[in-house]
């Protein structure tokens, strides 16, 4: 039978003491970029840990929370990223359906994300941490205060069940 050139080379370099092993390599270059791409996404999971007076509803749902402004819902006040913008008295006795105040805090921090391209503020989403037991009417009048400043994407911190 006719031997190929290919297999020729192949009994030549057999013949020598050749071997034609793993070239470990390009497979150690995998496994570097495999183990650096799981390092950096390690940390993806947002830390968002309510106050103690808040009572938060429970949820099925699996999604990680993402980055976002925190809109807190006290018993007194409505805090976004910390700080008191209206309290909630307010918010109850405000005959319109949008609140002033909240929306030009969101669009101010949107601005200074803008500014310093912070990861917080640049995304158009918003999370309301809220006690069960506050009134829809308030969380209505916070959640069209967000969306006309531009934040459309609203979700709400609960408890993963």
């Amino acid at each position: 039978m006719k031997q190929t050139r290919r297999q020729k080379l192949m009994a030549r370099g057999k013949r020598r003491g050749e071997s034609t092993g793993m070239m470990l390599t390009s497979l150690m270059d995998i496994f570097t970029v495999l183990v650096l791409y799981l390092l950096v996404n390690q940390g993806d999971g947002v830390k968002l840990e309510p106050p103690p007076w808040v009572v938060l509803p429970d949820s099925a749902v699996d999604t990680i929370p993402r980055q976002s402004i925190v809109i807190s819902l006290t018993q007194k006040d409505v805090l976004i990223q910390g700080e008191p913008v209206v309290s909630i008295a307010e918010v109850n006795a405000s005959p319109d359906a949008e609140i002033d105040a909240i929306r030009q805090r969101i669009l101010q921090i949107k601005e200074e994300a803008g500014k310093r391209k912070d990861q917080i503020g640049v995304n158009t989403e918003v999370t309301i941490v809220a006690d069960r037991a506050m009134p829809f009417k308030v969380l209505k009048k916070v959640m069209l205060s967000s969306s006309n400043a531009g934040y459309g994407k609203i979700s709400f911190a609960v408890n993963q069940k």
